[in-house]
């Protein structure tokens, strides 16, 4: 009895705890890419590194193969669980000593400025993510999924519904960080909150499902602004050079002392960039199909569509005082006057530019395919080989409402896009791998399980960065069990832990971080430094499965020993008044 006890009064703790992680936050814990991609749904996906398409998870099998729903028990099985992620992502920045600097002024030569960030070293001081409702951003991660599946006695169909995040990921970094110039917040993400989902039993071995979702994608950032490139420390060696030219009169008409109104140095902060923007529907669907002809082995697949999401919301560029300084110089004279209208650029400053945001963005589509061997009683290996169709996202484009004065200015730097559109290049690859997993039954009620997969990039070395959309290579080790307890209560944890090798880019070697090319300005902050960069990311998982009746019954008693204790209370408050009533 002392045992059944204690299993009822764990099983209440989990499902509160999962209830209310599901209720105040409404969002999955993250994963991103990429280390983005779905390796947070569920416990037993987490502990055998996504190798299930031939063991479909339970309801979770919404996502990872709908078919697998058909292996439900038999009427509503209500499933809840909960994730807690950790992300340590730790860069390095050393000058290249065989770069010789910008201008022969800024360089890593004895008597010369070098970079400051230069033999710095960093990591994320939190993740981030935005949360749903509460409608803005929160400095950790933690999150929920779940569902309800139902079929009804002897009947060959399964109905569902869940809400879960297939892409989600983010980090900050502390506002003095040598990352800010890169990136200081990030997040991109989608969430689904509301996926109904059918499976039909077609033959006793043969299944075939579909779900569709209804989510929403957000996206935004926050990084400081600066620009080492050849062309940008001219207008700070003339700015330097003109300090104490002035001719009466003729300087005032022509080019007023110092030029470009001092300049701007290569390591000077131009500006800061911030938007936020998110689109509230996404829809996608999945289909799949599972074929178990004999209890030792079973093959699954699943597509999983694109979901297309058209983002919009706001943006604030803020401009620097050296880079106010150029626009005012510009507004100066009336030789400069003329020449920016030339060259369309801008003569008034202003401290800052804000309005609305539009992105698009596609996540890719999927293919997953599964085997499942059993070649003993207790033993079950699964090797599953995923697809992942990341070459649609070619670039990462913001549109704003009006025309950025830096942007008019990156015109003359060789920039192309206009003066609306921030973009970067991206050009990702198509990515193939596999996952190995094995789970081992002990017991009638404890199964064992582990999992391993190799996640290549899908970054191309010419576009690496380090914001959390470019993850390099990434092993990723599972471990968990399952609990199987009376009348279909299952629990399942899981731990798993996701890590690179060291990565290194080279100087020079990628157009979003280190180019010296002067005609490639947006955007290379790091220009002239190598970059090295490590990532880490730990998950812990639990999660709690059972009929949708002993959930109802189980609230029933939990309300009626919360009105015990009410009663207890109320009653010990009342007595000392009792007492004084009949005098004691």
């Amino acid at each position: 009895m002392r045992q059944a006890e204690y299993i009822r009064k764990w099983k209440s703790f989990l499902l509160i705890l999962s209830v209310v992680f599901s209720c105040i936050l409404c969002l999955p814990a993250l994963s991103h890419a990429s280390f983005n991609e779905q390796n947070a749904i569920c416990p037993k996906s987490i502990s055998l590194c996504n190798s299930v398409t031939a063991t479909p998870p339970g309801v979770m099998s919404i996502h990872h193969n709908p078919a697998g729903l058909s292996n439900q028990p038999e009427g509503a099985i209500l499933d809840n669980g909960f994730v807690l992620p950790f992300i340590h992502h730790k860069i390095k920045w050393e000058a290249d000593e065989d770069f010789e600097g910008f201008m022969n002024t800024w360089g890593p030569q004895e008597g010369q400025t070098p970079d400051p960030v230069a033999g710095e070293s960093d990591s994320n001081s939190s993740a981030i993510f935005y949360v749903p409702i509460y409608d803005d951003t929160v400095n950790f991660l933690a999150g929920a999924a779940g569902g309800i599946s139902y079929r009804r006695p002897g009947s060959k169909w399964t109905f569902a519904v869940g809400n879960y995040a297939p892409f989600a990921g983010g980090e900050a970094y502390k506002t003095n960080s040598p990352a800010r110039w890169a990136v200081q917040d990030h997040w991109q993400q989608h969430f689904i909150y509301l996926s109904p989902a059918v499976s039909y039993q077609m033959t006793p071995t043969f299944s075939v499902g579909l779900s569709v979702g209804a989510g929403q994608t957000a996206m935004g950032a926050l990084l400081q602004q600066r620009l080492p490139n050849e062309l940008v420390a001219l207008t700070r060696v003339l700015g330097d050079a003109t300090k104490e030219l002035y001719i009466p009169i003729v300087s005032d008409l022509t080019l007023p002392n110092p030029w470009l109104g001092g300049g701007i140095g290569p390591y000077d902060k131009v500006g800061s960039f911030y938007f936020d923007t998110r689109d509230d529907f996404t829809p996608n669907y999945n289909v799949g199909i599972l074929w178990q002809p004999k209890e030792w082995f079973s093959f699954g697949a699943v597509y999983q569509s694109e979901i297309n999401a058209h983002m919009s919301g706001g943006y604030t560029m803020e401009y620097s005082k050296y880079f106010q300084n150029v626009v005012a110089w510009l507004g100066s004279s009336p030789l400069t006057l003329m020449t920016a209208g030339m060259l369309d650029l801008p003569t008034s400053p202003v401290q800052y530019q804000t309005g609305e945001a539009t992105a698009d963005i596609t996540f890719p589509r999927r293919v997953d395919v599964g085997f499942m061997v059993k070649p003993s009683k207790r033993l079950r290996l699964m090797l599953d080989l995923h697809w992942n169709d990341y070459s649609v996202q070619k670039e990462q484009r913001i549109h704003v409402d009006q025309r950025l004065q830096a942007l008019r200015q990156a015109r003359l730097l060789g920039y192309t896009e206009g003066t609306q559109d921030l973009v970067l290049k991206t050009e990702f690859k198509d990515t193939i791998h596999g996952s190995i997993g094995v789970e081992y039954q002990l017991n009638e009620m404890l199964t064992l399980r582990g999992g391993y997969a190799w996640r290549p990039t899908s970054v191309v070395h010419e576009h690496d960065d380090i914001n959390a959309n470019a993850i390099p290579d990434l092993h990723w080790i599972g471990t968990g069990l399952g609990i199987t307890l009376e009348n279909n209560h299952q629990i399942d944890v899981a731990l798993a832990w996701l890590f690179s090798d060291h990565n290194k880019i080279d100087n020079g070697q990628s157009d979003n971080l280190n180019s010296t090319k002067f005609y490639e300005p947006i955007y290379s902050p790091y220009a002239g430094l190598d970059v090295e960069q490590k990532f880490q990311l730990y998950i812990a998982s639990i999660s709690l499965s059972m009929p949708l009746a002993d959930f109802i019954q189980m609230q029933k008693d939990m309300m009626h020993h919360q009105q015990e204790a009410i009663h207890k209370v109320v009653h010990l408050l009342k007595k000392p008044f009792s007492l004084m009533d009949h005098g004691e």
